[in-house]
């Protein structure tokens, strides 16, 4: 079965919110897609710049909407956080976050011990609980010259009943604060997690394919991981990027169910 260019797809790396679901209301025609790509054997896995939950908690969610899914399956920026700050910074390095209680317990489990503006390193993540103590000593750490990591640049969030500020809105008001601070941004539209996720996956780049809503973080990752990338209509508003066009452009998933198997 081919993607449109004549060239089969064996392989799906998704993005989850806007493309399965838009909060907690499944989307209809992606979890028809994957529910009938799981059942040819199709191969897939999924990115989120989501840090709210772990890796467990997000297949849990899919697992009860009908998509069988692992943890393994799941790549998402807290994992990705934890393993950046791995590759830079020594067990017992000060850091201040703002997050949810997954991104906490990823930080600790890799050994570094939380502070407040006295920390080397500040991380930003989703925090439903956001308050201006926190963003104070936020900016007080990088003022101190702490080192700065967003979880992920997403201005905007799908939810149940529209749409929510994300991480890159707290990254815009630290660097707004202080503006030598250069972030160290972990999630889409860097590759990392798609990397992570193809290689889990196991299929080859020309035939596998990432799915998302967003131009600007998921489009832009997939292409620069090596592989086509198609956006799907079914989360935010399309906003063209400059200089960056998606392989395709489809209304739902039901639009690509045919065109994906494992023959």
């Amino acid at each position: 079965m081919a993607g449109g260019d004549g060239t089969a797809i064996r392989g799906i790396i998704s993005d989850l919110d806007g493309v399965l679901y838009r909060g907690d209301q499944p989307i209809a025609e992606s979890i028809e897609a994957f529910k009938v790509w799981h059942a040819r054997g199709v191969p897939y896995a999924f990115v989120t710049n989501n840090a709210t939950k772990s890796a467990a908690q997000f297949a849990a969610k899919l697992e009860r909407m009908g998509v069988p899914t692992t943890a393994a399956q799941v790549f998402n920026a807290v994992s990705a956080t934890a393993s950046l700050m791995q590759q830079r910074w020594q067990p017992g390095t000060r850091v201040f976050a703002i997050g949810e209680a997954p991104l906490f317990e990823a930080i600790e489990e890799a050994g570094y011990t939380l502070a407040g503006d006295d920390a080397d390193v500040v991380v930003l993540g989703f925090d439903y609980a956001l308050n201006y103590d926190k963003l104070r000593t936020a900016v007080r750490a990088a003022l101190n010259g702490a080192s700065v990591v967003v979880t992920n640049p997403d201005l905007l969030t799908p939810a149940d009943d529209g749409f929510e500020p994300c991480v890159g809105v707290l990254g815009a008001a630290v660097t707004a604060a202080v503006p030598a601070v250069v972030p160290i941004v972990v999630g889409k539209p860097q590759p990392f997690m798609v990397e992570a996720a193809l290689a889990h996956v196991g299929t080859g780049k020309s035939e596998t394919i990432m799915i998302g809503d967003q131009v600007a973080t998921d489009i832009v990752a997939g292409q620069r991981a090596g592989i086509r990338s198609f956006l799907v209509a079914t989360g935010l508003p399309h906003t063209p990027v400059a200089g960056v066009t998606p392989d395709r452009i489809i209304a739902n998933l039901r639009d690509l169910i045919d065109e994906v198997g494992a023959t």
